[in-house]
């Protein structure tokens, strides 16, 4: 699976009676994005956890000048004014993330419904040590169903320094399945006992390009 250098993670509020025509200029936006230095794009919205309904918006670049091509696409996409002037939509938060290679072979097939968010602090674990651990859980992440597995290092924005974890699954069966895994995982054991898990969010997915 290849690391991606960056990863932008946006979040919007949006009124739920607007939601689902948002979601669908969110659509015409990330494609947008993609045509313009996005590599991939994953958008949707949260159903549990923290900031339930808001709007999320991840993309994944080479470099930081795609991401720069992106901030400059903004004001000239119809799209994204149809979202802010008509739907409501309103960014509260634009994390860029440095991303860390997780070893883990994707499945896209079908494309993944769900996206699972975790965000933690390193405690007593260094970084090396830490990625490592990780690495060594993904076979359990991979045996109970999940498609996808990355990390991302928070370089700006809010919570500076915290680690992302994106993890993608077909259905909540195997979301219920990996954490039952990982519950007799023994390096999971140690990472949990490493970092402070500060937030875990389920986001519906609504597309991926």
């Amino acid at each position: 699976m290849s690391t991606y250098k960056f990863i932008t993670i946006t979040a919007a509020t949006c009124p739920a009676e607007n939601r689902s025509a948002a979601l669908v200029d969110l659509g015409h936006f990330a494609q947008d994005c993609r045509e313009n230095g996005a590599e991939r794009v994953t958008y949707g919205s949260v159903i549990s956890g923290r900031y339930p309904g808001a709007l999320i918006f991840v993309q994944m670049f080479d470099g930081l000048d795609g991401f720069e091509t992106i901030m400059d696409v903004i004001p000239k996409s119809a799209a994204y004014t149809r979202m802010v002037s008509t739907h409501g939509v309103v960014p509260f938060v634009r994390n860029v993330l440095r991303g860390k290679d997780i070893p883990f072979e994707p499945k896209m097939d079908p494309r993944p419904n769900y996206l699972m968010l975790t965000r933690a602090h390193r405690k007593t674990l260094e970084e090396t040590e830490f990625l490592s651990l990780l690495a060594k859980t993904a076979p359990s992440f991979k045996a109970a169903g999940a498609q996808t597995m990355r990390i991302g290092h928070t370089i700006t924005g809010s919570d500076i320094g915290t680690y992302m974890l994106g993890v993608t699954y077909p259905n909540m069966a195997a979301i219920e399945a990996t954490y039952d895994a990982l519950a007799n995982d023994t390096a999971y054991a140690k990472v949990v006992s490493g970092v402070e898990i500060d937030m875990r969010s389920i986001i519906k997915v609504s597309g991926m390009l």
